[in-house]
């Protein structure tokens, strides 16, 4: 009876004890990308929740989504200044540009790009503000997407203006906010400041395996 009784105690210690793999199951390396003056969020396709279930839907089968958010016509044509000007003087239409990819974004040209490892929590909160910012016909699917810019990728109209107090960045900025990331979100208005805070706050890293 004794050797039963040790037997059961030890059993449910082992199951609440934390195991050594159990941190994997709960976090997940999101990774941040700059490329010049724009940034976005990159999620493992592998641990989309369902807000944002239906990407799987409009690709393949990536290993990774870059989601990036800004002006409706400058985004779609960033070479031009006066659309820069326009977008940036007044509240203009946004637009969402997700991108499928099959490799890791560091292997993109003219890329900078930095890890973060969130929590399952955080990672919940963050797809379910992503997937806020899509807009939804009335059965609840994103608005028919046009082409984008590279690869396997579609611009999908979007919730929320672009203007000077609110630009790429500063959505960046919020969703991984949103994500329980240590960033400030009012006037990060260049890529530079999202990058620089997240080394700076030592948040930076992949998610150990």
């Amino acid at each position: 009876m004794k050797t039963l009784i040790v037997a059961l105690v030890t059993a449910v210690l082992i199951t609440l004890a934390p195991g050594k793999g159990r941190a994997s199951d709960d976090t997940a390396t999101v990774l941040v990308v700059r490329h010049r003056w724009h940034t976005g969020i990159v999620l493992p396709a592998d641990r989309l929740t369902p807000p944002l279930a239906f990407l799987s839907e409009a690709f393949g089968e990536p290993t990774w989504y870059e989601i990036g958010w800004g002006d409706n016509d400058f985004y779609r044509r960033t070479d031009n200044l006066w659309l820069l000007g326009k977008a940036l003087l007044w509240p203009t239409e946004a637009v969402l540009h997700v991108v499928g990819l099959d490799k890791h974004p560091a292997d993109l040209p003219n890329s900078d790009v930095q890890a973060l490892c969130l929590s399952a929590k955080g990672l919940r909160r963050l797809q379910a503000a992503l997937a806020e910012d899509f807009k939804l016909d009335v059965d609840g699917r994103p608005i028919a997407a046009d082409p984008g810019l590279y690869g396997d990728s579609r611009f999908f109209p979007a919730r929320g203006n672009f203007w000077f107090g609110r630009t790429c960045n500063t959505w960046t900025a919020q969703r991984l906010h949103d994500g329980g990331v240590d960033i400030r979100t009012f006037m990060t208005l260049r890529a530079k400041s999202v990058m620089t805070q997240i080394r700076d706050h030592g948040q930076a890293g992949a998610c150990p395996k």
